[in-house]
């Protein structure tokens, strides 16, 4: 199964609902499915959300690969719209699960191989995003017990959570939203000095950015290159390694602008 896309990512979530007891409380099949407690309605509403969604995913992925006709790909949609319309979490799961046919699975298959094929996604090893979610998690901790200034606490500890939050979703989102909040926070270092700045004098902070540097680094080694400019490689020179590539960007202002690609595989 192709983790690689939101086409596999969909089918990997139906495949396994597909395994539980049809008379389950619908409730109870996606807490499951999902690690979400089933007693946080608000997460699970949310969550599952974010499975729906995959659809909208699936379509623009599609659309950005040329010669083929998105339409013949996505006409499941109609059976995952019935079995949505379906989804009570107070009734059994079979009233859901049963709208999804065969013919859905098989379009399912025949999009995820399109799309790892041509616009495949990093996948992140069960083991990193471990190691990222316990780090980031214990460093909560120490920052909100840390005497750094309030903006700076609330900013760090955003971050860390949505990190965290990432990982916890990522059979449904997959690395995306991981890369683009390191990327995004490297970019508000460049934009807000202080925030940075903070690291000489605070260790709270210093483990902080030791921790998005080390993060972005992981990540890259197994999922790709994450994008930082090089501004922010001169406030984090840890960024830069031998096997880093400079390559130049085209700007909304028309300039140009040094992107450092962090690729430990390169």
């Amino acid at each position: 199964m192709e983790m690689n896309n939101p086409a596999g990512r969909l089918l990997n979530i139906l495949t396994i609902g597909k395994e539980h007891t049809k008379n389950e409380a619908t409730r109870t099949v996606w807490a499951t499915i999902l690690d979400v407690p089933s007693d946080k309605a608000y997460l699970l509403i949310g969550r599952i959300g974010k499975v729906f969604a995959l659809a909208d995913d699936i379509n623009e992925e599609l659309q950005r690969i040329d010669n083929i006709d998105v339409t013949r790909f996505m006409s499941w949609t109609a059976y995952l719209e019935k079995s949505f319309s379906n989804c009570h979490l107070d009734n059994p799961w079979n009233s859901f699960i049963n709208q999804i046919s065969e013919p859905a699975f098989d379009y399912l298959h025949m999009s995820s191989s399109m799309l790892s094929t041509n616009r495949p996604q990093p996948v992140l090893a069960e083991s990193k995003l471990k190691e990222i979610y316990d780090e980031a998690t214990s460093l909560v901790s120490k920052i909100l017990s840390s005497d750094l200034p309030a903006e700076l606490k609330k900013y760090f500890v955003e971050q860390l959570r949505k990190i965290c939050t990432a990982i916890e979703e990522y059979k449904i989102t997959g690395s995306a939203e991981v890369v683009e909040i390191i990327e995004a926070t490297f970019g508000k270092a460049v934009l807000n000095s202080e925030f940075v700045s903070a690291r000489e004098k605070n260790g709270a902070a210093k483990s902080f950015w030791r921790f998005m540097a080390k993060t972005a680094l992981v990540i890259s080694s197994v999922a790709g290159a994450v994008q930082i400019g090089d501004s922010a490689i001169k406030m984090f020179p840890e960024l830069a390694s031998p096997v880093s590539q400079t390559i130049e960007v085209e700007t909304d202002s028309k300039s140009q602008e040094n992107i450092i690609v962090i690729d430990q595989q390169a």
